[in-house]
């Protein structure tokens, strides 16, 4: 029995060069990639549903002589050198130049991923033209037959992933499966290469890009490599692979933290409640242990450790709810409301594993999210829209694309709502309170003299009017100059300002002193206690120096106790960059702005800085909803003033 590398005749078809696309979609991040998709297909061939499967990475150094195949391919590797010597293809050349240099080196890593608890990969000696999971993974391409209808796979690009991770771009497969069945067989994508001792009489004697180690030329898996029995010996149901040539281990990052941060990250469900185990050389990923390895690597588990939180059924702090999907099955919707979470919401199929983000959330309250798709109908149907990656739903890849674009919009709109309700049940009812008829700031309204501004009723606290008196810095260079009328109960000038957490008020800031770049501007500031006074200036001339101007728009205000309150505002011009200025008027008639601690967008980008709301990228006339909060907790009838540019 001959065993050696076969690599079909292109039959005067293409030539193949080293540049595989299935290959390079996963060259961006070869470990968590590699580790995705084999723990993808370990959990899609789960034999007993009450125990977990169990997956090892264990990487050990080799002989080379130890290991199968390396003869044959060192002659391969050869041939493809000669077939591309002088055609300019770089990237091609450096690929042979490194995986020569493996092929005659004195050893080399080999990593093992081995499952248990799997029904193993079935069809391995079946006929010439009957598909089978075997054939699927290790013989086909661009297709995919899994031994459960369920599985998650669906395009067979997956199982390109393995290869990226083998600076020989090859894989030993290996199986015992319930039928009893053993085999094993190696794949290999090289380059094309000319070689006429492979060719049959009258057969072109150019050879395809892939390889494979098997018996007699036919493309037949061995029932035993005794090479990879000495590594390893299984003596259970499931599958192994050997990746030779990995050399992540002697890198200057740790691969084995690469892979339990692509499974807290896409398989966090899965360990938690008990369908993986995951075992990467000496560190187990369980239950038991999932805190301890969330808190170990981060930042980069910090998404998982929000998630982690919700998906705890002893956080009594965590709601859940469930929404039937017709005759398809059940959502399980899973929410924690709490001050600094991630506003996403995890969605995972029925084996645990995260398929997708959902988009357009609410941002107008902290929270996280867990959402589980339960029945076998409902997983298979979204299974059928998912992306090759299997992490995003694309309802025109469903053989039913009208149906899957409802139901994908019908799960989406639940979870919204869903949150939408909770953001309403914290804000209170609306005010309709016509506020550009208030503060309307097309009217370029002047600080200095108000005292016209029509005063309504205020619907909540009335603010109490305010006198500032003069104050300096100690170093004098700035100072705050006088700009209202003379009070009558003090000798000192009367100044505008906003309201602080303890009921004081800070003026407005002018420049002032000696130095020439310390002359008054005569805009209006205020002072901010982290860096540089804040000034606004009004000349439209201004924009091209990064100045911003007044942009008229219309608003209104939801309001509820402890200083929460939602404004609802429409710009009459687009803002690409700006601040909104919350603002009261007192009882003297004085327009004075009230700081804002935090500031939440529930369609907009935004953040509450030094007491105003910074806004991004607001188109004329959208509806802008923030919900935000005043210092200090009270109530104000309220106005806004928008700048941008």
């Amino acid at each position: 029995m001959m065993m050696k590398w076969f690599f079909p005749s292109i039959g005067y078809g293409a030539i193949e060069g080293f540049s595989n696309p299935g290959l390079e979609m996963f060259k961006g991040e070869p470990i968590k990639a590699m580790a995705r998709e084999i723990i993808q297909n370990s959990l899609d061939a789960v034999n007993n549903l009450d125990k977990p499967v169990y997956i090892e990475f264990e990487n050990s150094y080799r002989k080379l002589s130890d290991f199968p195949g390396i003869e044959s391919m060192r002659e391969i590797i050869g041939k493809c050198r000669e077939f591309w010597r002088g055609q300019n293809d770089e990237k091609t050349m450096k690929f042979i130049a490194e995986a020569d240099k493996r092929l005659n080196s004195s050893g080399i890593f080999v990593l093992r991923v081995s499952d248990y608890n799997t029904t193993g990969v079935k069809g391995a000696f079946s006929s010439e033209n009957e598909i089978t999971p075997w054939k699927s993974l290790v013989q086909g391409n661009a297709f995919s037959v899994k031994n459960s209808d369920s599985a998650g796979g669906s395009y067979g690009i997956g199982k390109a992933a393995p290869f990226v991770v083998s600076k020989l771009q090859t894989v030993f497969y290996r199986t015992y499966d319930t039928d009893g069945v053993k085999a094993a067989q190696g794949v290999t994508h090289l380059t094309s290469f000319s070689d006429p001792s492979m060719a049959l009489p009258g057969e072109d004697s150019r050879r395809c890009s892939t390889g494979y180690y098997s018996i007699n030329n036919q493309n037949v898996p061995f029932e035993v490599i005794d090479e990879l029995e000495k590594i390893n010996v299984r003596t259970e149901y499931g599958t192994d692979l050997f990746i030779p040539a990995f050399d992540f281990a002697s890198g200057k990052n740790d691969w084995t933290d690469d892979i339990i941060i692509e499974i807290l990250d896409n398989f966090l469900y899965a360990i938690y409640s008990e369908k993986l185990v995951v075992k990467v050389d000496k560190k187990r990923v369980d239950k038991v242990s999932l805190a301890r390895h969330i808190d170990r690597l981060m930042p980069k588990t910090k998404h998982a450790s929000y998630f982690y939180n919700v998906i705890r059924e002893d956080n009594n702090d965590v709601i859940e709810e469930k929404y039937k999907l017709y005759s398809y099955g059940y959502l399980r919707l899973r929410l924690l409301y709490k001050s600094d979470l991630n506003k996403k919401v995890l969605v995972v199929r029925n084996s645990g594993m995260k398929i997708t983000d959902i988009k357009g959330l609410p941002k107008g309250i902290s929270y996280t999210g867990f959402l589980e798709l339960q029945g076998e109908s409902v997983n298979e149907f979204f299974r059928r829209m998912e992306n090759p990656q299997h992490n995003m739903w694309e309802p025109e890849r469903h053989e039913d694309p009208q149906l899957a674009k409802k139901l994908k919009k019908e799960v989406e709109g639940w979870v919204k709502d869903t949150i939408g309700r909770k953001i309403e049940e914290i804000s209170g009812a609306e005010m309709d309170i016509d506020v550009g008829s208030i503060f309307n700031t097309s009217e370029n309204i002047n600080y200095n003299s108000i005292s016209d501004v029509n005063k309504k009723e205020n619907v909540t606290d009335t603010i109490e009017s305010v006198s500032l008196v003069e104050q300096e810095r100690k170093d004098n260079t700035l100072k705050i100059k006088d700009i209202g009328e003379q009070s009558e109960e003090t000798d000192k000038k009367m100044i505008s300002g906003f309201i602080d957490d303890s009921g004081n008020s800070i003026g407005h800031r002018h420049r002032s002193g000696g130095k020439r770049e310390a002359s008054p501007t005569g805009r209006r500031g205020y002072l901010s206690e982290k860096g540089p006074d804040k000034m606004y200036d009004n000349s439209t001339s201004s924009i091209k120096n990064g100045g911003k101007r007044e942009v008229e728009v219309s608003a209104r205000f939801i309001s509820k106790k402890e200083g929460l309150n939602r404004l609802i505002l429409i710009a009459k011009e687009d803002i690409n960059t700006g601040e909104i200025e919350i603002v009261s008027t007192g009882e003297n008639g004085k327009i004075l702005p009230i700081y804002v601690d935090i500031a939440m967008g529930l369609n907009v980008e935004c953040e509450a800085l030094d007491g105003h709301i910074k806004i991004k990228n607001v188109k004329a006339n959208d509806k802008v909803k923030i919900d935000f909060y005043i210092k200090g907790g009270k109530n104000y009838a309220m106005g806004v003033r928008a700048y941008g540019n």
